[in-house]
């Protein structure tokens, strides 16, 4: 009984913990094995019908396919294994990716469209394994959850503000006899893909009016993506600053040091609240 949970303790440091030399090659082994499973994903001649029992012509990606599916069987079966609650990490978001992961390497190919793109949603989530290794994913994320109110009103006025510019574009442009814009459905598709600054081109302002409004939508395009990006942004940095130091450094006067320094990051000092602390 000794050896077993030795073994499982020892498996536990390198496959849980990345700040051992073990853990880390152990890590960039797994994250190897994503991104050349992307890679592969990306070159497959035919990635709807390539399974891990039907492969493809090609030798290189077979053969990366293989190697991808031993390392993600060994990394699912490796967490079970280490894991204190074996079933709580299967039903866990992470455990059910690294199943996934798995899983599709062996799914047939599916006819059905509604299906078909649940599978491909499957492969894709080969990609997701990569979060684990970011850790400004969990930021992003806080970042997300705090805006999130204000996203929501903010998505919700940029849906209005589409009708109405689509509405008064119709209107603009219904007294043209030859107008493109049949209906105000018409308009709120213009709307959106002029202020997404796409331009398909599809539908186009004749009138001199509807031309003017069409410029005004393209400049408003830019403040629409501009304005979520800078409160991301603003949020990223004021969680960034509440985890840091308050204290000032003695020798340069700088703030903002990580919650764990005990030299000052900008000049190499020691803290003085952290001498205070020792003695």
């Amino acid at each position: 009984m000794a050896v077993p949970r030795r073994l499982r303790s020892r498996l536990r440091t390198v496959v849980l913990e990345a700040g051992t030399p073990a853990g880390k090659l152990y890590n960039i082994i797994v994250f190897g094995a994503i991104l050349l499973s992307v890679l592969a994903l990306m070159l497959e001649p035919d990635p709807f019908g390539n399974t891990a029992l039907r492969q493809t012509n090609v030798a290189w990606i077979d053969a990366i396919q293989n190697i991808c599916l031993a390392v993600f069987s060994a990394d699912f079966f490796l967490h079970l294994y280490v894991s204190e609650r074996p079933k709580r990490y299967f039903f866990s978001f992470y455990g059910l990716v690294d199943f996934t992961a798995v899983l599709f390497f062996f799914v047939p190919q599916v006819r059905s469209e509604i299906l078909l793109w649940v599978f491909k949603f499957g492969r894709i989530l080969r990609v997701f394994k990569l979060l684990r290794f970011v850790d400004e994913a969990r930021g992003m994320g806080q970042a997300l959850r705090s805006n999130a109110r204000t996203i929501a009103v903010y998505l919700f006025f940029v849906v209005m503000l589409q009708v109405v510019l689509g509405y008064f574009i119709f209107v603009i442009e219904s007294v043209n006899p030859d107008t493109q814009f049949k209906t105000v459905a018409n308009g709120v598709y213009w709307a959106i893909v002029t202020m997404t600054t796409v331009g398909y081109g599809d539908y186009v302002p004749q009138t001199s009016l509807g031309r003017l409004l069409a410029s005004v939508v393209m400049l408003l395009g830019f403040g629409i993506i501009a304005i979520p990006t800078g409160l991301l942004t603003y949020s990223g940095l004021k969680s960034r600053r509440s985890e840091n130091k308050d204290e000032q450094c003695g020798t340069c006067g700088r703030q903002g040091h990580r919650e764990d320094a005990v030299h000052c990051d900008f000049c190499g000092s020691v803290l003085t609240d952290h001498c205070a602390s020792n003695r």
